[in-house]
């Protein structure tokens, strides 16, 4: 996976943007295909769709695990539905902690910890496999630009911080789809890190939840250095000096990057030499050897919304 490029996010047009926009043409192409090669199936439970118009970064993982567990407080046992990116199984498997990050992905690996979580290259396969084992809803993780499931309602996460870029398709921006059309298909929006009614979602039920770090950490009055492989990685380091760490210093990682022995021994390298400590991620820990899991330090981060009451009666109402 490369590096989100920093043109995508820049207010004013980029020449980089305006030389690749022709490409752009391939993706809406390859979008049509896979559209109409795709047969919608439906299965007897619910189907919740949480998605974004956004390539990447904008808190849909967490984002799922947060309605899992407002659906578990309404009692309803939610199974999460993952691609698993970056594994290689390809058929419906459930994800036990025996697995590894190469076989079912760092996201899928991680929301195993808190709900339970399939993965599947084929959605309705996935579907069908949590059906079967007893859920009582589904929870597609990044299942927007999916058309092979019928859904009940579909939810849409928007972060305030990365917003929708230069509003550009890839490759020339950060957009899988319009964002009208991404919104069309969603009745509910997830607004992290925005507490502005925006435009776009003037029809929408919206929400506004903050993303939050763990208080207290070990490492809060540390120097360290942060690192991280996410789709939007600025975001995180960003979060971390406003929660005030002493953040020396900062490393980019290509989302979902495998972390060699040679990275690690890189990142030790500098930390010692500069009397620092390094912290990243839970999901970038995930991808971490094992050898060097105890030496690299984490943390953990939860979506909040100070009241859940009204989402609450959004998820009963649409999944009736």
């Amino acid at each position: 996976m490369i590096k989100a490029p920093k043109f995508w996010y820049k207010e004013n047009i980029s020449i980089f943007s305006i030389v690749l926009l022709p490409l752009n043409i391939l993706w809406i192409f390859g979008g049509l295909v896979k559209k109409l090669i795709s047969k919608k199936r439906k299965v007897s439970i619910p189907v919740i769709s949480i998605g974004s118009a956004i390539i990447g970064g904008s808190g849909k993982t967490p984002t799922v695990l947060f309605i899992c567990d407002l659906l578990k407080k309404i009692g309803l046992d939610a199974h999460i539905v993952s691609k698993g990116y970056g594994g290689y199984y390809s058929l419906a498997k459930k994800v036990t902690k025996e697995l590894t990050y190469q076989e079912v992905g760092d996201e899928a690996l991680m929301m195993s910890s808190y709900h339970t979580t399939w993965v599947a290259k084929n959605k309705y396969q996935g579907c069908r496999m949590a059906e079967k084992d007893g859920a009582d809803v589904v929870v597609l993780d990044d299942g927007l630009q999916n058309s092979s499931i019928l859904k009940n309602f579909s939810i849409y996460v928007f972060d305030g911080i990365q917003k929708f870029g230069n509003k550009f398709l890839v490759p020339a921006g950060p957009l899988r789809e319009n964002v009208k059309k991404a919104l069309s298909k969603c009745s509910i929006v997830f607004q992290i890190n925005e507490d502005e009614v925006m435009n776009e979602f003037k029809d929408k039920f919206q929400c506004f939840a903050k993303y939050k770090l763990e208080e207290k950490h070990h490492l809060l009055d540390k120097n360290i250095i942060a690192f991280a492989g996410l789709g939007f990685n600025k975001k995180f380091f960003d979060q971390l000096k406003s929660y005030g760490f002493k953040v020396i210093k900062t490393v980019d990682f290509p989302d979902h990057h495998k972390y060699s022995v040679e990275d690690i021994y890189s990142l030790l390298d500098i930390a010692n030499t500069i009397d620092a400590h390094l912290l990243t991620t839970e999901k970038d820990h995930i991808r971490i050897p094992k050898d060097f899991k105890k030496s690299i330090n984490f943390i953990k981060g939860r979506i909040e919304l100070e009241s859940e009451d009204d989402l609450i009666q959004q998820l009963k109402k649409n999944i009736a």
